[in-house]
């Protein structure tokens, strides 16, 4: 009995030998058959680690924000273009000699077409009220009126050696040529804050024109030359010259444009 219990354990110990054996012997082999699998010829290196930028992400320029959509302009108001308040008077398109309007006093002897004064003294007492100081530097003139500034200027530019030809393209994109101008028609007022005060277009910034620009509008009036229309009414900015349209003021105002531009939209 001692023999048999002595030999099976002996045998037990040469069957775990045997299966260590067998263990070692698989996992020697797994070993070697990773080691010769294809594109590996050794253990991975660690990726390298860097501070700096990638060239990909240091040369991405940001997408600026889309700029909103302008809302689209309204259609013109519906107006008769053969109307008196919508002439349009140019060197291109003047008036008769012998044209004059009905009449009537504003102040101080300056006169205004009689069907649109009352416009004109309404926007001149609001202003005044607003606390800003107002004259009326010019309304109506004669076509005789007008030759003689014009060519007083054409003179001006002479004396100061330019040719005829010269002094005339200086002088029209200041003076209009008679039978061009507006105020010929009795619908256009040149409007300070006081006699004396320059005519130049710097004082666009001034307080009585920032006022007239804002409201003149609601009187039926626009600033006939604005700002950067030169090239369409040959006329260089002017914020004191005012003319009167009527009710379509308002559009021409708030959308920026020009007489002409606005004559333009119904053809």
């Amino acid at each position: 009995m001692a023999n048999e219990t002595k030999q099976r354990r002996t045998g037990v110990r040469l069957d775990m030998r045997l299966a260590l054996g067998l263990l070692a012997a698989a996992l020697l082999i797994i070993g070697l058959v990773a080691a010769l699998r294809p594109g590996r010829s050794g253990p991975e290196p660690a990726p390298e680690v860097s501070d700096s930028v990638p060239a990909a992400a240091a040369e991405v320029t940001p997408v600026p924000a889309p700029e909103p959509t302008p809302e689209p302009r309204p259609a013109p108001p519906e107006v008769d273009l053969d109307s008196w308040e919508l002439r349009l008077v140019r060197r291109d398109s003047p008036l008769p000699a012998d044209f004059a309007p009905e009449l009537e006093e504003i102040e101080e002897g300056q006169m205004f077409d009689n069907r649109a004064v009352m416009h004109l003294r309404k926007l001149i007492a609001d202003a005044r009220a607003a606390g800003y100081s107002v004259y009326v530097c010019s309304g109506y003139r004669s076509y005789d009126t007008q030759s003689f500034i014009y060519w007083n200027h054409v003179q001006d530019y002479e004396k100061q050696g330019m040719t005829r030809e010269e002094a005339e393209a200086a002088t029209a994109i200041a003076v209009n040529y008679p039978g061009g101008s507006e105020h010929q028609l009795g619908l256009a007022a040149d409007i300070l804050e006081y006699q004396g005060q320059a005519m130049e277009p710097w004082i666009g910034g001034s307080g009585l024109m920032l006022w007239l620009q804002e409201h003149c509008a609601d009187y039926g009036f626009v600033v006939r030359y604005p700002e950067g229309k030169t090239d369409v009414t040959g006329v260089e900015y002017e914020p004191w010259h005012l003319r009167f349209v009527g009710s379509c003021a308002w559009y021409l105002m708030e959308y920026d444009l020009c007489l002409e531009e606005f004559r333009a939209l119904y053809q």
